[in-house]
């Protein structure tokens, strides 16, 4: 195996890995938030630190994670024909990237927006709504990690 296709693994591993744990941390970060909210604490600074981490450390990770996988896709040592896994991962997982790059920057900007402007259930159900995205994000890349891992 190559240095750099090695070095490529390591990184791309290490990016899903952070990727993985840091919206599990969003999201157990946004339940205690609703939580303190209905003891009386606002969500507005929550929402707000959730955004900015996901904005400053989610998406580039998740970015050089794909950068890397996409390395080695390319210097990898594949036949005419990839393994369906590898496929899988080529295709529907950069497009779950591409959307959770664009896509979720800017609802999570619209929705801190709302939750500063609105109070009560609203605002709960508005980051409730937040939180299943999340955890579907979280879905995927645990279904990711499992058809890379089992190389169907």
């Amino acid at each position: 195996m190559q240095i750099d296709y090695s070095i490529a693994l390591f990184i791309h591993i290490l990016c899903m890995a952070s990727w993985f744990g840091g919206l599990a941390v969003m999201v157990i970060w946004l339940r205690k938030s609703i939580r303190f909210n209905n003891e009386g604490f606002s969500m507005t600074k929550s929402m707000e630190s959730v955004h900015n981490l996901n904005v400053r450390m989610m998406i580039p990770v998740a970015v050089l994670g794909a950068i890397a996988g996409f390395y080695m896709l390319l210097t990898g040592s594949w036949s005419a024909y990839m393994p369906l896994w590898l496929i899988i991962k080529e295709r529907a997982i950069s497009i779950f990237i591409l959307l959770y790059i664009i896509a979720l920057p800017i609802y999570g900007g619209k929705l801190s927006k709302r939750v500063q402007s609105e109070s009560g259930d609203a605002a709960v159900s508005a980051v409730k709504g937040y939180i299943m995205l999340l955890n579907i994000s979280v879905l995927v890349l645990l279904f990711t990690i499992f058809i890379a891992t089992i190389k169907i």
